[in-house]
């Protein structure tokens, strides 16, 4: 299992190495056990450090340049200007992907990442084309399936 403090401190190596100056991050990482449609997330914090950077324990289980991909992409949204996925963001994920060779985008995928994809909780299905739509929480979708038409042939919907 990859070890995410050591994972940021290389990432921020790298990123330093790179001429980008990220902010200042807490040494210490979380590691989300929870959190199944994101793999990384940048939070602003008050204290003694600006930044903490949180990580699915998933990434912890797979190739450490994959993880690395999640945990540069949390670093760049330290850099003055990142917090979103702008101008300034995008520059300096393509810097990172041609000098590190990364494939750091705005979003991933279980599958780009090589972690198993969660089962869903809920599945609802089309009537008339067979459609699948599934949801690990209950949406409004799952407690109304009633309310709601198939996006692709507009048939009835059944939860499943």
């Amino acid at each position: 299992m990859l070890n995410a403090n050591e994972l940021l401190q290389k990432g921020i190596s790298q990123v330093k190495s790179a001429g980008i100056n990220p902010g200042d991050i807490n040494p210490k990482v979380i590691i989300n056990s929870r959190a199944k449609s994101r793999f990384g997330l940048c939070r602003k914090t008050p204290g003694k450090h600006d930044y903490q950077i949180e990580i699915n324990n998933q990434l912890l289980e797979t190739e450490e340049f994959k993880a690395m991909n999640t945990m540069i992409h949390e670093i760049l949204h330290t850099c003055k200007g990142c917090m979103n996925h702008g101008k300034d963001w995008k520059f300096y994920a393509n810097v990172m992907n041609i000098k590190f060779g990364y494939d750091i985008s705005r979003t991933s995928s279980y599958e780009k990442l090589g972690i198993e994809v969660p089962e869903a909780k809920f599945i609802v299905k089309c009537n008339d084309c067979g459609n699948e739509t599934k949801r690990q929480k209950k949406t409004k979708l799952i407690t109304h399936t009633s309310h709601y038409r198939c996006g692709m042939c507009d048939g009835e919907l059944t939860l499943i």
